[in-house]
């Protein structure tokens, strides 16, 4: 061998080349209580948005539901429509969250079809 090479299997390593080469522990473990806590606000945040900003399309978390009705019926359903559409002008109302509103408007008297679209994030911008 030449000389000064050393053999490579000797534990010649500086005390000072051991604790750089380890992490702090305190220093590992804020680490990792931040990325806990950034992982989770996002998921938190996401949760917290009405229905319309937290889906990615409008069918997004909703059970397919055939619905036949009869002409008048219909008719009104897209009178419906066409009158969000007058209130919520800046945005397209989408009849599928209309029929839903609908729903659940029809079981309070206390509650109207506006208000529910509201409730979905109607009306925000």
């Amino acid at each position: 061998m030449k000389s000064g090479a050393g053999s490579p299997f000797d534990d010649d390593f500086d005390q000072e080349d051991e604790t750089a080469a380890e992490p702090d522990s305190d220093t590992t473990q804020a680490d990792t209580d931040l990325e806990t806590n950034t992982s989770a606000e996002p998921a938190d945040i996401t949760e917290q948005l009405p229905y319309k900003y937290r889906r990615d399309g409008v069918q997004d978390g909703r059970n397919h539901a055939n619905l036949f009705l009869r002409d008048e019926a219909e008719a009104h359903v897209e009178d419906v429509v066409d009158a969000m559409d007058e209130i919520f002008e800046s945005e397209s109302v989408y009849k599928i969250d209309v029929l839903e509103a609908i729903v659940l408007a029809a079981n309070d008297d206390t509650r109207t079809v506006e208000d529910e679209l509201r409730k979905m994030g109607y009306g925000m911008k």
